[in-house]
């Protein structure tokens, strides 16, 4: 029994032998074997890692290329939204540029000679026969008409009080007009004293010295430049396209509407048998008019 464990024993001490012979023997080519082992095994997990970031680069350029696309989207739109709006304040200030002609007359008319007049009747009839071919109850109803919520939307400020301040004013006059051409007495306090002339002043500072001489009707005078300063915005604001050419046209225009207030108002008088005292004396005070204001 001794000798088989002696045996067994010298079999397994020569195993161990021979096997860490062999090992020793081929220690470089194990060596070798699990150096590659390892660094395949490194290389595979440093592809799956490489994989993962093309991946998610790829995920990032669809979500940029999303949202490029989606800004540039969402811009036309809005570009979009601006034109109508733009279209819309033109259509509305171009409604209300119907009543100019009011204006014109209130610039000639001596509204407090009016006022102050005993001869009610016959001027009534004078100025209804000044006001009647505009229509001013219809045109007011189609300018109500007009929804203004995507300008007031999209349209810059500047825009937006320009179109502000030319509305007072021809509301102004057109209320005024009506006003004189009720059948009442002391119509005058049916007239409340305005503040367009702040909100002009706040816009064009330069005016103040206007409004201090001339005070509150010097209104009547920034019509015109208020009905351009409304287009010029938005040319500036559609295409940055300031259009000051147009200044020479504006004051030819603002004269040719002069004169046909000027001819108007006097027939009219003359067909009412009405004293020439309801003019203002300065006719020519237009010639203190804005003609070109430096932005």
């Amino acid at each position: 029994m001794i000798s088989t464990f002696w045996n067994w024993l010298l079999g397994v001490v020569s195993s161990a032998g021979i096997i860490s012979g062999v090992a020793y023997l081929l220690r470089d080519t194990i060596g070798k074997f699990f150096a590659k082992a390892i660094e395949h095994q490194f290389e595979k997990k440093l592809e799956t890692f490489k994989a993962g970031i093309r991946d998610n680069e790829t995920e990032l350029e669809h979500i940029r290329s999303f949202l490029v696309s989606a800004r540039k989207d969402r811009d036309a739109v809005v570009q979009l939204k601006r034109l109508e709006a733009a279209e819309i304040l033109l259509r509305a200030r171009n409604t209300l540029s119907q009543l100019s002609m009011l204006v014109e007359y209130l610039k000639i008319l001596n509204t407090d000679e009016i006022f102050a007049s005993s001869e009610n009747s016959r001027i009534t009839d004078f100025i209804e026969t000044l006001i009647k071919p505009f229509d001013i109850d219809e045109k007011m109803k189609k300018f109500g008409e007009i929804d203004k919520t995507l300008p007031r939307l999209y349209l810059s400020e500047k825009a937006l009080k320009a179109f502000d301040i030319y509305e007072n004013i021809i509301f102004l006059a057109a209320g005024v007009m009506k006003i004189l051409s009720m059948p009442l007495d002391n119509k005058s306090s049916l007239l409340q004293a305005g503040s367009i002339s702040k909100s002009i002043i706040e816009m064009v500072p330069q005016s103040k010295e206007g409004f201090d001489k001339f005070g509150e009707s010097y209104v009547y005078y920034w019509s015109t430049y208020f009905h351009d300063e409304i287009l010029r915005e938005l040319r500036n604001e559609m295409s940055g396209v300031d259009d000051m050419d147009r200044a020479v046209e504006s004051v030819e225009k603002l004269a040719l509407n002069s004169r046909r207030a000027q001819v108007n108002v006097r027939f009219s008088l003359k067909n009412a048998g009405l004293s020439d005292s309801l003019l203002k004396q300065n006719e020519n005070s237009s010639n203190s008019a804005p003609t070109e204001v430096v932005h």
